[in-house]
């Protein structure tokens, strides 16, 4: 049994793995969302933790609160859903436009890692009108009461690979974001849902065009689900690729997540999805 609960007082976002639609009485958050940071929301060491069902003596933080690792994103790239890797360096925001940042990372597909640059632009936000209240018992039996707006930052991704690399492209599409802010105007990554079968974050959807030639191919990624994946994902908690497609770099996702977890193999699996491969 879940040993935290949610009152709602307006209208549920809809949440689903090609992102998010926001409730009819939503508000236009645009002109508000360039005074904030989105870099935290993009890259991070940790990300908070509200839900109670992960309290732990060990991890208590923050005066109660806890933190996650900051999810590394799954992706596909091609109409075989080839497993892409991206990972971001850096995200600084323009000193010359508060709407966009400055980003620096890396892409890998087989043992193909390439450098990118590139740059994330808010383009659209919404925030709830309505405020929803969490009440979390804490350890010490003393509940909390944390009041908070969700809201969503629609982006336009362009991040271009090194150019000196013959099998090098360029990306474009949609990233859309979710976040919510709390009673002090402090925003944080919108994990509060996390409990939820279809949970996800971070959803990019787009094309990754081939420099100097005509080649394009569908690209996706995304924290914990990967939107318009098709048949890719057959998992009902949470992502689980599908047999079909395991030979092209998902098979040793699945030997991580789905062995015994106290096995060799899977150990050695988990070692391999953990491992730094941007460091390369």
């Amino acid at each position: 049994m879940k040993l935290f609960v949610f009152i709602v007082l307006g209208i549920a976002f809809s949440i689903g793995t090609t992102g998010w639609a926001m409730p009819a009485d939503s508000t236009n958050f645009y002109l508000s969302i360039k005074t904030f940071d989105l870099s935290k929301l993009w890259r991070g060491d940790s990300i908070r933790v509200l839900e109670n069902e992960h309290y732990s003596a060990e991890k208590l933080i923050f005066e109660g609160e806890l933190t996650d690792k900051f999810p590394e994103p799954y992706g596909f790239i091609g109409l075989d859903y080839q497993r892409f890797y991206i990972h971001y360096l850096t995200i600084k925001k323009d000193t010359g436009n508060a709407y966009r940042y400055v980003v620096t990372g890396k892409t890998k597909v087989k043992d193909s890692v390439r450098k990118f640059y590139g740059t994330i632009t808010v383009v659209k936000a919404r925030v709830s009108k309505e405020v929803t209240v969490m009440i979390v018992p804490r350890p010490d039996k003393k509940n909390s009461e944390v009041l908070f707006k969700q809201g969503v930052a629609y982006c336009d991704i362009k991040f271009t690979e090194d150019t000196t690399r013959p099998t090098s492209g360029t990306i474009t599409g949609r990233l859309t974001t979710r976040f919510y802010l709390d009673s002090s105007q402090h925003m944080f990554y919108d994990n509060l849902n996390n409990i939820s079968d279809s949970y996800c974050n971070n959803q990019f959807i787009g094309l990754w065009k081939k420099n100097k030639t005509d080649s394009i191919k569908r690209c996706s990624w995304g924290d914990y689900r990967i939107p318009a994946c098709g048949d890719l994902d057959e998992g009902a908690g949470g992502f689980s690729p599908a047999d079909k497609y395991l030979m092209n770099g998902w098979q040793n996702y699945r030997d991580a997540n789905f062995g015994g977890p106290e096995t060799p193999a899977t150990k050695r699996a988990a070692a391999l999805e953990n491992f730094r491969w941007w460091k390369l």
